[in-house]
């Protein structure tokens, strides 16, 4: 028999205003579908051993929503860095619980990426380490008060639109192998000239 797990997400800016947004069978290589009124839905393949995805991204014309993917997985499962940086915050908060965030430097643009990581278990890297891609830096948990007691990893990218402000963007957007095309991390994998992302957890 196939578990089911339903994430609780915030996706309005009021504390304590939850919605249920769909199940997802606790399986791998599966990924929930966008909401209906998310206008830019981007096609997903996700590799077999990918852990599932369990709610996309999702912004609204009010700048609110949910602004990373869900990946669920198992309590301790290695979460790894999706590209190489400098880890800019490494913390506890209430709503979000353990918390990373890695820097990635600057595009050929001139702009920055960072990628964040949520409702961490653990965290095995601090302000200031430079870290490596697929460098183990947390292990996937349920902290934070919007984790719903559900095991996730809430899984950030932001972009610089103008200097010191940032956006929120699709992860899809910026996977190693194009656009929808979940990647996982391949250690023999050469580093592209800008900035691509792999998956944040291992894939089996």
């Amino acid at each position: 028999m196939r578990r089911f797990f339903c994430p609780l997400v915030a996706i309005a800016t009021l504390p304590g205003l939850f919605i249920l947004t769909g199940c997802v069978q606790h399986e791998l290589g599966h990924a929930s579908a966008y909401r209906p009124d998310h206008r830019e839905k981007i096609p997903v393949v996700m590799p077999q051993g990918a852990p599932s995805i369990s709610q996309e991204f999702f912004s609204d014309p009010a700048g609110s929503g949910h602004r990373g993917i869900d990946i669920v997985d198992r309590i301790g499962t290695p979460v790894i860095a999706a590209a190489p940086g400098v880890v800019k915050g490494s913390y506890f908060e209430p709503a979000y619980g353990n918390r990373v965030t890695i820097d990635h430097g600057h595009n050929a643009d001139g702009f920055k990426t960072i990628t964040v990581y949520k409702h961490l278990n653990s965290r095995t890297v601090s302000s200031g380490d430079r870290v490596a891609r697929g460098q183990q830096i947390a292990t996937l948990g349920n902290t934070g008060a919007l984790a719903g007691g559900l095991p996730h990893l809430h899984f950030e990218v932001h972009r610089e639109v103008r200097p010191d402000v940032k956006r929120a963007v699709d992860p899809h957007r910026v996977w190693m192998n194009g656009v929808g095309q979940v990647s996982c991390f391949d250690p023999a994998a050469a580093e592209p000239d800008s900035f691509r992302s792999t998956y944040p957890v291992p894939c089996r």
